[in-house]
């Protein structure tokens, strides 16, 4: 019994630290959230048991809209986002494991792409994420405000580089 639970920490710690290696801007980048005037948030990968519990897509992507709208960011349908010249795509992932005790191990992560045109008569572009984090912890089924709260603390964490970055926001 000690040694499964030893190997479900190791492998916790693991993700853990993959994902702190690459969050935030990329490495060889500069002010990559300048300019960006709307976002679009767009929540995926939420696993079908806790979607039946009430941790929807929906419910993901309201809460991050009211908070990104509260912080004074405008949000905007992924539909209009494809025409706007300086929007951004949020992609909100929860990745789950769930072990044979019902515990799971959860992984949220916050990917913001933006466009980078192609300068093509079409009005081509091609998006590059310029912004990303992530956490991970471990929730049982009653527990659903934990991925909720770690899709805050990585909200607050874009706001303040958003805000950095956009010193008239």
């Amino acid at each position: 019994m000690i040694r499964p639970l030893l190997l479900a920490v190791l492998a916790l710690l693991s993700v853990l630290a993959a994902m702190h290696a690459h969050a935030r801007q990329p490495e060889f980048s500069y002010m990559t959230l300048n300019g960006m005037t709307q976002i679009a948030a767009v929540a995926e990968g939420i696993p079908a048991e806790l979607v039946a519990r009430g941790l929807t897509p929906a419910r993901i992507e309201t809460h991050a809209r009211q908070r990104l709208e509260a912080a004074g960011i405008e949000v905007v349908a992924l539909e209009q986002a494809l025409t706007a010249p300086h929007a951004g795509k949020l992609r909100i992932r929860l990745l789950t494991n769930r072990d044979g005790y019902g515990l799971y191990y959860f992984g949220m992560k916050l990917e913001l792409r933006q466009k980078i045109p192609l300068g093509n008569p079409a009005g081509g572009f091609v998006s590059q994420v310029v912004w990303a984090d992530g956490e991970s912890s471990t929730m049982t089924e009653q527990e659903l405000e934990k991925p909720l709260a770690a899709l805050e603390r990585l909200l607050a964490a874009l706001i303040a580089d958003y805000r950095a970055q956009n010193t008239g926001q």
